[in-house]
């Protein structure tokens, strides 16, 4: 899958250990994350449907210019919050020092150490899956998240990313786990440790499919020039 349908999106202050913000750059931080307090208010008030573009940038004391310039679309701003940790993400994966499964580890405990209250993430996943449009662009962001999960345990074993089904299928077990631990999560109205049972994903998922040696002998050939890759 392409990677055009998700663009490049600015963090939240405070997110980069890097040199201090110029004035510029935090004054456009501060009104990037208004929008998305005023969206998000806007669609829980008025159904995202009925909410549009000059909408949120009247509330917001912005042009719609200046919105499709933060966000791109209506779709990726009632979505940035997600757009935000698929660039969390790839940025933990350049760190090439540390294992791919640790840095994961460290993505996903960032992530859920960082998350907003319980009421508001509820609020944004009852959007999400009720506009069949968020909820296939949140589909695109996981896959994404997937392939290049995939392609970093590849690249460590140096093997071929093609051929690499043992990095496919863990990539595919630790974004497919993380997804069903915030969907228990929410079913238990925030009342579980959501830190820990992401961390537990990730250690039963390393245990059941065990090392690479181990597995890679009991798993079929993707090179067989059989049409069956991707």
């Amino acid at each position: 899958m392409s990677r055009a349908n998700v663009p490049a999106v600015t963090t939240e202050p405070g997110t980069s250990s890097g040199p201090p913000l110029a004035l510029r750059e935090r004054k456009q931080r501060r009104a990037r994350q208004q929008a998305i307090e005023v969206a998000s208010r806007l669609f829980r008030e008025r159904g995202y449907d009925e909410t549009s573009l000059d909408d949120i940038a009247n509330e917001a004391e912005m042009s719609v210019s200046s919105l499709l310039r933060y966000f791109g679309s209506k779709e990726q701003l009632a979505l940035a919050h997600h757009l935000d940790h698929l660039e969390s993400f790839r940025r933990h994966l350049l760190d090439d020092s540390k294992p791919t499964l640790t840095r994961w580890r460290e993505f996903i405990l960032e992530q859920a150490s960082s998350l907003r209250s319980f009421s508001s993430y509820n609020d944004e996943r009852q959007l999400i899956v009720s506009v069949p449009g968020l909820l296939r662009q949140l589909s695109r962001i996981q896959l994404d998240q997937q392939d290049e999960l995939a392609a970093s345990f590849a690249r460590e074993a140096g093997v071929d990313p093609e051929d690499d089904l043992f990095g496919r299928l863990l990539a595919a077990l630790l974004v497919a786990g993380n997804e069903a631990v915030y969907i228990q999560w929410l079913r238990s109205a925030g009342k579980r440790e959501l830190p820990e049972m992401c961390l537990a994903v990730v250690d039963f998922a390393a245990a059941r499919l065990g090392s690479r040696d181990e597995a890679t002998g009991e798993l079929p050939s993707l090179s067989s020039g059989d049409g069956a890759g991707r």
